[in-house]
């Protein structure tokens, strides 16, 4: 498969990536601004783009089976330094991102949301049924992305996945995760 991975030198994206990588039928593309350093491993399969996602370029697309969207400003302190720019690169970019890759038939799209976008909720068990009902501007950037995205799904399939807090090792480790830092 040729995968697009938007955010592949990220937290989750270098140990996704690396994983990727273990079927040698993959050819991976990653594109990302690197602005936490470059932990992804040299791999004659892996081509590397040092590139905002709001600078998106058609080549990128070409010959692309599947993307996997992971690029964005993450988590609510981040969002909150600088709104606009959250707007910017979490929603308008990814609909330029879904106009190319509809423009050049990639088959399978892949959003990374998060949980955050159902807010608050009384209920015992969060489903996919409840409304979502976010609370902060990250949480609203992420929804709006996903609805987005979904408009599109009569050309493409479109799968949107929306994680609790991610937490673990990885080459390129996030400590503002709360998890992360206690087990620190």
């Amino acid at each position: 498969m040729n995968i697009l991975i938007l955010g592949g030198g990220g937290y989750v994206g270098t140990p996704l990536t690396s994983k990727l990588l273990e079927n040698k039928k993959n050819k991976i593309t990653v594109v990302d601004t690197f602005w936490f350093g470059n932990f992804l491993k040299k791999n004659k399969r892996l081509k590397i783009i040092k590139k905002d996602i709001r600078e998106v370029d058609t080549k990128w697309f070409r010959g692309i089976d599947c993307i996997i969207h992971l690029a964005n400003i993450a988590n609510d302190p981040a969002v909150d330094l600088n709104p606009n720019l959250s707007w910017d690169v979490n929603v308008i970019a990814s609909m330029k991102i879904m106009k190319f890759a509809i423009k050049n038939k990639v088959k399978k799209f892949i959003f990374a949301s998060s949980g955050s976008v159902y807010g608050v909720k009384k209920e015992k068990k969060v489903t996919e049924d409840l409304d979502l009902v976010p609370i902060s501007v990250y949480n609203k950037t992420k929804m709006i992305a996903e609805r987005v995205f979904m408009s599109f799904k009569n050309e493409i399939r479109i799968n949107c996945i929306r994680p609790a807090t991610v937490c673990g090792v990885s080459p390129r480790m996030r400590f503002d995760v709360s998890v992360n830092l206690l087990t620190l």
